[in-house]
């Protein structure tokens, strides 16, 4: 089958290249479970999990139990964490795969205890609390009894406890620092308890990057592996992280390929709607991707792509299949030539947080966003 001109390039040395920026700048005793959730943010799960594996990362996070599996079925032995918790009818496969989960609740402890014992296995559990996320976790109210459960229990193994940042990105810290708070009273409650527990984690990328005292002896990178970053103002805050030093590349770049350029006359009407007429005579490209591909229709009119080094702007309503560029001041522009929707052509780039913002959403949106119907291509 022939290559299909509108594809994702992803550099995986970048990915290494990152994590090790991330290693270096947490020191020994600060382990990583890098986080390839969502098929790695759309970079592909498994290619990135087994460069993480060989880079020595401790730990793998995953979303949902079927992509543990799915690294599992790829020949990924590592520890593998589910971090959106399970349902009970879910835990046979947690067992059968040799897969950890986030523990919430009493009703799930029960469900994994039961099941382990049945299946004479023990399971991997990492107790997280709720500090002020108000999504997963044990309230800190109900999480010393959740802990006092799991202690009695012979087929649960607490390998972490954990929490998770709202507003870690934010300029404002005291919601952060709330959180932070909160989790110190939980781990005392946890050395209390007697509890032997191998792993604490809280930190988000933005947390890892702006409040070490949140490193604990396990981060939970994400975003940053990949090369992007929630928010501008974090950027003096990596500058502390890396100490100047190295910097996190991007590793996705999407790209296409014009398919046709038309010369339209002035007032000329463009895709559906008619949203942009042409101001003057028009030099008009179609690149073969659209919304069905995962490039957001509200970036209609919006966006600029690169071309022969520079940048020219979309023109028209984003179609499913199909968008238009106006390329009248890239005279040069052939059909056949390589389009950048986000990344690096020449000595321009467009980053994909650029592009998030002009669709009003988050990079991670728009990395995730990048259909399966785009193909991956791995550079080593």
């Amino acid at each position: 089958m022939p290559q299909r001109a509108t594809y994702a390039e992803i550099n995986l040395g970048a990915f290494r290249r990152n994590l090790r920026i991330v290693k270096n700048a947490l020191g020994p005793g600060v382990g990583v479970l890098a986080v390839v959730k969502a098929d790695a943010y759309g970079h592909g799960a498994i290619p990135c999990a087994q460069a993480a594996v060989e880079e020595g990362v401790d730990w793998l996070g995953v979303g949902i139990v079927q992509e543990g599996i799915e690294l599992r079925a790829s020949g990924v032995s590592s520890p593998v964490l589910v971090l959106g918790s399970v349902f009970p009818n879910e835990t046979e496969a947690l067992i059968q795969h040799g897969l950890s989960t986030v523990l919430t609740t009493q009703t799930l402890a029960d469900a994994l205890d039961k099941a382990a014992t049945k299946a004479g296995k023990t399971i991997g559990v990492h107790v997280k609390v709720d500090t002020g996320m108000g999504r997963l976790g044990a309230t800190p109210e109900n999480f010393p009894a959740l802990l006092e459960r799991v202690a009695k229990s012979k087929n649960l193994v607490v390998q972490g406890i954990s929490t998770h940042f709202s507003c870690a990105d934010e300029d404002d810290s005291e919601y952060t620092r709330l959180q932070i708070s909160r989790f110190n009273e939980a781990l005392e409650q946890v050395e209390k308890s007697g509890l032997d527990v191998p792993y604490i984690h809280s930190a988000n990328s933005a947390a890892m990057i702006k409040y070490p005292e949140t490193w604990h002896n396990l981060t939970r990178p994400g975003l940053i592996l990949y090369g992007a970053l929630l928010s501008e103002s974090l950027k003096p805050f990596v500058e502390k992280f890396t100490e100047g030093g190295d910097r996190f590349q991007p590793v996705m770049q999407w790209k296409s390929r014009i398919i046709q350029i038309n010369t339209l006359p002035p007032g000329a009407g463009l895709s559906y709607g008619k949203t942009h007429s042409a101001g003057r005579e028009s030099r008009i490209a179609t690149l073969p991707l659209g919304y069905a591909d995962g490039l957001a229709r509200n970036l209609s009119n919006k966006m600029q792509v690169l071309i022969r080094g520079g940048k020219a702007p979309q023109v028209g309503n984003i179609c499913m299949d199909m968008i238009l560029i106006d390329v009248t001041d890239v005279p040069e522009a052939l059909e056949g030539d390589e389009v950048v929707i986000f990344g690096k052509q020449g000595e321009e780039t467009i980053r994909v947080e650029e592009v998030a913002a002009q669709s009003e959403t988050l990079p991670y949106e728009t990395l995730c966003a990048v259909g399966k119907r785009v193909p991956r291509i791995y550079l080593p």
